[in-house]
């Protein structure tokens, strides 16, 4: 009984995992941008009144009528970007380029400072001017249609650039109120010494965030729930880093994790031994 009780479990795990995984299409993923293009950078508000809050929603590219994303509500907030991913396997990517190439030329706002998630002194034992600068912090929305595993990379675009890692912070949760826009967060974290500051729910006010987890070397995992909306903070995170320097394009790249082919394996192989054995019980017989 009890082995035909795991004959059946595993059968129906791979079953499932294996109509998951051939599921997966090409293209069914897509990334939606902030179209708003002001000359001197959006900084990502999603209402036309900028940072004083206030009048029309700015419409989006990739959304049904140009509505904001996911149900992202217009208030005085800022957001870059949303991005879903709906089967296993897939690769988006978040960058000024793909929305060029996507949506006709169109141009969007994504950069930031050297250190808008995190800047500090070289010296570890004195973090008193640790910080990131909210202004320069760019902002995201992402859900995935399936429970997987998530990597978020972050790189620069031009290796000219004076920016060389990222931080994300992931928030379960979407954001709802204001957001102080002008304001220092990640004071006094310094890498596997001082963490804690960058596990703060709703660092720039406003409610509906809850801290999840974070990565201060340029990528971040996390186990997606299929249905959840995830918040993505991201900046330069630079010793010595300017939080009010010059804003520089990056990259994002966001995939679900495929399965290790060494599950695979594994799951064929036990299969295999189950036959086996039920053969030499009948054979028994």
């Amino acid at each position: 009984m009890q082995q035909k009780r795991l004959v059946k479990a595993i059968g129906v795990a791979l079953t499932g995992s294996a109509l998951s995984f051939g599921a997966a299409g090409p293209a069914s993923a897509h990334v939606m941008y902030n179209s708003a293009n002001w000359g001197d950078g959006t900084d990502g508000w999603v209402l036309t009144g900028g940072s004083d809050g206030g009048g029309d929603p700015i419409p989006w590219l990739g959304t049904p009528g140009g509505a904001l994303p996911l149900g992202f509500t217009p208030e005085k907030h800022a957001l870059n970007w949303a991005a879903i991913i709906h089967s296993p396997g897939q690769t988006l990517e978040v960058s000024a380029a793909h929305a060029a190439s996507e949506y006709r030329g169109a141009v969007v706002d994504l950069d930031t400072a050297n250190g808008a998630w995190g800047s500090w002194q070289a010296d570890i034992n004195n973090p008193t001017f640790t910080r990131g600068w909210a202004h320069n912090t760019d902002f995201g929305l992402f859900k995935s249609e399936i429970d997987t595993t998530i990597r978020i990379a972050v790189a620069k675009v031009n290796e000219a650039d004076n920016i060389f890692n990222f931080g994300i912070t992931v928030f379960k949760g979407i954001h709802t109120g204001d957001i102080n826009h002008h304001s220092v967060w990640n004071a006094g974290y310094i890498s596997g010494i001082n963490e804690a500051p960058a596990k703060v729910n709703n660092p720039f006010g406003g409610s509906g965030l809850t801290y999840f987890t974070h990565g201060d070397s340029s990528f971040v995992e996390f186990d997606a729930k299929a249905g959840q909306l995830y918040s993505i903070y991201l900046g330069g995170n630079d010793i010595n880093g300017d939080i009010f320097g010059t804003p520089y394009g990056y990259k994002a790249t966001i995939s679900a994790v495929p399965v290790p082919a060494a599950v695979w394996l594994f799951g064929s192989g036990l299969m295999g031994l189950i036959g086996l054995k039920r053969k030499k019980l009948a054979y028994q017989k």
